[in-house]
């Protein structure tokens, strides 16, 4: 079963290294720009951030991928499409960035203390996914896939260097 976070207030989603939760305090995400992957820098680290358009979003690990719902009647042709679209040459290249961990993926405007509520189930549905990323340097790539006329994800993958 997909978990998706539902909406972003602010159309910017955080991928935020576990230990940098409690200090968040949203307001890193005044720092992003318009742009649909790009990275923050506070307390010393890149920050992922996926964006520019208010997305339910999911993980799915499998596939060091993110999945932005654009539209469709349901999810059940993502996990194929997903699995068709890694062996696609349509990939654009994004940005490259040292990760690894754990992270909680959430509303990068939201603070802490709303993030942590929502991890602990008190928040329905979910305003974070908690995402843990094998250590290394990945490539951020995108693609859109439309598995059929009436659905398309926006996709976002870590590709390891």
């Amino acid at each position: 079963m997909v978990v998706w976070l539902d909406r972003t207030d602010f159309a910017r989603y955080a991928l935020i290294p576990e230990e940098l939760l409690p200090a968040w305090e949203g307001s890193e995400a005044d720092d992003v720009i318009d742009e649909y992957v790009s990275a923050l820098r506070p307390a010393g680290r890149r920050v992922l951030t996926l964006g520019a358009e208010p997305l339910s979003i999911t993980w799915l690990a499998e596939y060091l991928t993110f999945a932005r719902w654009c539209y469709a009647d349901d999810d059940t042709g993502l996990p194929p499409a997903v699995r068709d679209a890694s062996v696609s040459d349509g990939w654009e290249d994004v940005l490259s960035l040292e990760l690894g961990g754990r992270y909680v993926l959430a509303d990068a405007a939201y603070e802490a203390d709303r993030t942590l509520d929502s991890l602990r189930g008190s928040g329905q549905p979910a305003e974070a996914l908690r995402v843990e990323v094998p250590p290394g340097r990945y490539r951020v790539q995108s693609l859109v896939v439309d598995p059929d006329p009436n659905t398309q994800f926006m996709l976002e993958r870590l590709l390891p260097e």
